[in-house]
């Protein structure tokens, strides 16, 4: 009897105590990304660089089955990335500091399941959107470079993060619009303000998905209420008309 008990409490605490283990391995990448990027900051990058050598030997741990091709593919890389950077004696400061928070965003969004820290930039991509945008409207050719050079700078540094929480579809959307604004999108461009306001749609509504839900909500109703509206009118018409000749009938009896 005592075996059998003690069997069944094995059974219901194991998987409790798997899932434990695995949640606290990932807080240990996340808070090795977040030391990275803070002793980046304070320019300890000799710290940054112990720190990163410590993901690299618990990163991904007994959790790599769990981990898609594109996960262990965005993290290995932005750990290279940053890796190099503060091992660089020839960047700058600023670069480091980069590939450090493009790291440590990856590292969030792999491990936070609501409102990563990517989803806060929203506030920094859709202003430098609309500064292209209204700068082409007004024809200003060097103030659209000077605002696309910082939005790509800014999309690069976040782009790690948006392809593991966005799907494949929705990434490869906004990397389209970012290859036509790099190779063929010019300050005097005719279809470039058209392009811009797709974009700013499409990142819109990857920042915020329910956007996208509440406008094809929105049209669908209005497209609904159109109908009922076009049927009621047709109803009363033919209302209408039908006694309209029977008392043209009545009149001629």
């Amino acid at each position: 009897m005592g075996r059998r008990w003690l069997l069944l409490v094995l059974l219901f605490t194991l998987p409790v105590n798997v899932h434990a283990s695995q949640a606290d391995s990932k807080q240990v990448w996340n808070d090795i990304a977040a030391n990275v990027l803070e002793f980046g900051k304070q320019e300890k990058f000799d710290r940054s660089k112990m720190m990163l050598e410590e993901f690299s030997i618990v990163f991904p741990g007994k959790q790599s089955s769990e981990l898609s091709n594109t996960e262990l593919r965005v993290i290995l890389n932005t750990h290279d990335r940053a890796l190099k950077a503060v091992t660089s004696m020839d960047k700058a400061n600023d670069q480091r500091i980069q590939a450090l928070t493009e790291f440590r965003l990856a590292v969030d969004a792999l491990v936070t399941e609501e409102q990563p820290i990517w989803h806060q930039t929203d506030d920094q991509i859709l202003p430098l959107i609309h500064e292209m945008s209204t700068a082409i409207e007004h024809g200003d050719v060097d103030v659209y470079k000077a605002s696309k050079d910082r939005f790509l700078g800014s999309y690069s540094t976040i782009r790690p993060a948006m392809a593991i929480d966005l799907s494949p579809e929705t990434q490869q959307r906004l990397d389209s619009h970012i290859a036509f604004i790099e190779k063929y999108a010019s300050g005097r461009n005719t279809e470039l303000s058209g392009q811009l306001e797709t974009m700013y749609d499409d990142f819109k509504n990857a920042y915020n998905p329910s956007y996208s839900e509440e406008s094809s909500l929105m049209w669908l109703i209005v497209s609904i209420g159109g109908i009922i509206i076009f049927t009621l009118v047709y109803v009363i018409y033919r209302k209408y008309k039908g006694e309209k000749e029977t008392l043209k009938r009545k009149q001629m009896d």
